[in-house]
């Protein structure tokens, strides 16, 4: 075994031990009879019906993708990139980002595609999904500012931590170091070989970016942003109509709780494990969800979400393989203004 895996094999390992030291922590008292006694009465229908618009979010995501690789003239066939971007996340449940990587890479390989404008064209496509995730948890914060005001003033813990944090010489230090390395990196070194490297990749994603601004399908790309963010959404709040205690919860309660489980998935742990749980759980508390409910609606969401995510992104790996490809690439980009 090579010191890459045994790297690799620890980073994946402390991170699930993060996700379940969380998890411990929000489940250590729960007394799971209580929780089975409330998952027992969820109506599943309600979230079996709620798993459509998952699937359809993701094939959205796969097809915005594709657009983006149109930009530079290549052609993968559709059902490459869908069945690429379903199988991400099912890896990523197995090494956390590591889907991410294998998305790039497979459609790089079956397709006859570059590698570096596979992973390009995917950091443009995460860039819209973060200004989107930054956008509906600043609408949450707007039609509801009292509830983060609460959020913070009944979870002290966290407002003084935050406080701690922001005194502590260690904290201005850190910044300070990190800041001479940036100017050192990029005047004392700027002509070693690291160096040219980064700031190669980033003029090609600047390039990438003046590419996607004057895109034909720039409108279709909008459109399929803003659908597979509302797909998400139902994804998660319909799931509150499975609940007797979160179905009056109302619609700008589900985007609360829906922008907060975004930032919990942003931790690198397998699927949010443990993070996800936390901001869903004590959003919901305050919202007037008692911890019981509260632990049980997170619980049992988590557990079928995920199920259905690895489920459906085993059959993205298994197909893409067996997918008919043709590619016909040309070297000049065709989808430009």
């Amino acid at each position: 075994m090579n010191s890459k895996t045994t790297k690799d094999i620890l980073k994946t390992l402390i991170m699930f031990l993060l996700g379940i030291g969380i998890l411990w922590v929000l489940y250590r008292k729960t007394d799971f009879n209580e929780l089975w006694e409330i998952v027992k009465g969820v109506n599943f229908k309600i979230i079996a019906g709620s798993l459509i618009f998952g699937l359809i979010g993701n094939v959205l995501r796969g097809l915005r993708w594709g657009l983006f690789l149109k930009a530079f003239n290549y052609n993968p066939k559709t059902q490459s990139i869908v069945f690429a971007t379903l199988g991400n996340y099912a890896v990523n449940y197995l090494l956390p980002r590591a889907g991410d990587f294998w998305r790039c890479g497979v459609v790089s390989k079956f397709d006859k595609i570059p590698f570096g404008k596979t992973f390009e064209t995917f950091l443009v496509d995460k860039v819209l999904d973060l200004i989107m995730s930054i956008f509906i948890l600043v609408l949450s914060i707007a039609l509801s500012f009292d509830f983060f005001i609460s959020y913070f003033k009944d979870t002290p813990e966290y407002t003084e931590n935050l406080k701690n944090m922001l005194s502590s010489i260690w904290l201005y230090v850190l910044v300070g170091l990190l800041v001479l390395a940036f100017v050192l990196l990029f005047t004392t070194f700027k002509h070693t070989v690291f160096v040219k490297k980064i700031k190669s990749f980033f003029k090609e994603i600047k390039r990438d970016l003046i590419l996607v601004a004057h895109m034909k399908d720039k409108r279709k790309i909008i459109l399929y942003t803003i659908l597979l963010w509302l797909c998400f959404y139902l994804y998660f709040y319909i799931c509150f109509f499975a609940f007797d205690f979160t179905n009056n919860l109302g619609w700008v309660a589900g985007l609360i709780v829906f922008a907060m489980s975004n930032v919990g998935v942003a931790v690198p742990v397998q699927g949010g494990m443990g993070a996800w749980h936390f901001m869903v759980i004590s959003s919901l508390i305050i919202l007037g969800v008692s911890n019981a409910n509260a632990s049980a609606f997170a619980f049992a969401v988590f557990a079928i979400q995920s199920l259905w995510t690895i489920l459906y992104g085993l059959v993205g790996v298994v197909a893409m393989p067996y997918v008919k490809r043709n590619n016909i690439i040309t070297e000049t980009p065709k989808d430009l203004v």
